[in-house]
């Protein structure tokens, strides 16, 4: 029998009763700031150091992807605590400090698949990579089976958020984005399927799975701050400290200590969760521009953070700081259900705010100036309200609106350049349920930027591009 623990009705009680008092270090994570060296002669050029994609927070670093597309996702920690896996959407494996066992094939994932999690192997030294439709992949590790989730719909399907290594590399498990959670090889502990409000309102999803080495159970983050235990001693969590509400910056993920676990937020932030009070080094430097939190792993004596950093022709994710990212279908856009801030995709001016015949009377758009599609119209509309103005002009740090949780959500794509102010570039190719070839364009850049894909629909074809249109590739 498992043991399940909600810390938003026990957290303060646990912090209460716990040895040394189980106080908490709130800290902020550091990005390396982005340098660059001046010159008041021509030549040569200024040097610039690009910005890492790997925080080290007392741990050694041992180097870091180039802070390009496709983004960073998650990272694993190896042997003993020493170096790191870095795994971008695509598939692809960095190694730092550790043996490399190889990446998912480039281009083998369906067009609506990322990986989304890596998980160390301690019997072996190797590692597993879960992609969002449940494939599990092997890497000098025994294959012990995967889960299937059906593609499309409106995201009734849960995708694979996580993957996790069960005690001394028996098995995995698997956590899905509705909190449900698949043991393979390995005993099962429990899950929070059916306990958390998965749904196209107010959603909540599960980020990170964490297993507890002293008991063999784990831990389950969510993305509003919550943090459960089965057959894991619970410390406390975020929203435990916001006293049961949630402050708005979304949780992305959830390592183990040798006393407890490490949460970590997209904006840098890491609580630590211990059974004694755990020593670290703090630090206070912004995140750069684009970036924000995807995943964390612990190192002896600290931490590292991998960062989705993923600039694009000048693009960054304009979805970076939303909570409970739920991918929806692809049509004329990509629809998504969510909340928080929205930022501008590049550089650009606001072009219009309004159309009645769009839900909720929203359809913010603004043309960009500079990248690839410099001269083309990206939209947002439908249940955000904007907070921009027409001819004003925004940057990839510039929200241009804030996503509500209500049954429309959120759909974004590319508008059209000319006539009428709402319509979506995809317009004319769109016959109520099929993805159109503008929608799956848009999906394909956000993709390559950070974010989940939208679903692709199966009812008819998707029309062509524009001559000349920009298309995306890593």
């Amino acid at each position: 029998m498992h043991h399940f623990t909600d810390d938003r009705a026990h957290g303060d009680r646990a912090r209460r009763s716990s040895p040394n008092g189980r106080r908490r270090r709130r800290y902020a994570a550091a990005a390396i700031a982005l340098l660059v060296a001046g010159s008041l002669a021509p030549l040569p050029l200024a040097a610039t150091t690009p910005p890492a994609t790997v925080i080290a927070v007392s741990a050694p670093y041992e180097g870091s992807p180039a802070p390009a597309s496709p983004a960073v996702v998650a990272i694993a920690g190896g042997p003993g605590g020493h170096g790191y896996y870095v795994l971008r959407s695509d598939g692809t494996v960095s190694a730092y400090g550790v043996a490399a066992y190889g990446s998912i094939a480039t281009g083998s994932l369906p067009v609506d698949v990322t990986a989304t999690g890596i998980a160390f192997d301690p019997a072996t030294g190797g590692y597993w990579i879960v992609c969002s439709n449940g494939v599990v992949r092997a890497f000098h590790a025994p294959f012990h089976g995967a889960v299937h989730i059906p593609s499309g719909g409106w995201g009734q399907y849960p995708a694979a958020v996580a993957i996790a290594s069960a005690r001394n590399g028996a098995g995995y498990y698997v956590l899905r984005a509705n909190g449900a959670v698949d043991s393979f090889g390995a005993p099962r502990h429990g899950s929070l399927a059916g306990r958390l409000h998965y749904g196209t309102t107010a959603p909540v999803t599960a980020t990170g799975i964490a297993l507890d080495a002293a008991t063999g159970g784990y831990w389950i983050a969510t993305s509003t701050g919550g943090v459960f235990g089965f057959d894991a001693p619970l410390y406390g969590s975020p929203l435990a400290f916001a006293h049961g509400r949630y402050d708005g910056v979304a949780t992305v993920g959830i390592a183990a200590t040798s006393t407890g676990y490490l949460v970590a937020r997209a904006n840098g932030q890491v609580d630590a969760f211990s059974s004694r009070a755990i020593t670290v080094s703090d630090n206070a430097a912004k995140l750069a521009v684009g970036a924000s939190v995807s995943g964390v792993a612990t190192a002896t004596g600290g931490y590292y953070l991998a960062l989705d950093l993923a600039p694009l022709g000048g693009y960054y994710n304009p979805l970076r700081a939303l909570t409970s990212l739920v991918p929806q279908e692809i049509d004329q856009g990509v629809d998504y259900c969510g909340s928080g801030p929205i930022y501008a995709l590049g550089d650009g001016v606001v072009t219009n705010l309004y159309d009645p015949s769009w839900p909720s009377g929203v359809f913010i758009s603004y043309r960009l100036s500079d990248g690839p599609a410099a001269g083309h119209v990206v939209y947002v509309a439908e249940n955000v309200t904007p907070t921009v103005s027409i001819g004003e002009r925004v940057t990839p740090a510039t929200v241009v609106g804030i996503l509500h949780d209500a049954k429309t959500c959120l759909e974004t794509g590319w508008a059209r350049d000319g006539g009428r102010a709402g319509y979506a570039a995809g317009f004319a190719q769109f016959n109520g349920k099929n993805s159109t070839a503008y929608g799956l364009n848009f999906s394909a850049l956000l993709e390559l930027l950070g974010a989940r894909p939208g679903l692709v629909q199966p009812y008819g074809p998707p029309g062509t591009l524009a001559a000349g249109w920009p298309t995306w590739a890593a």
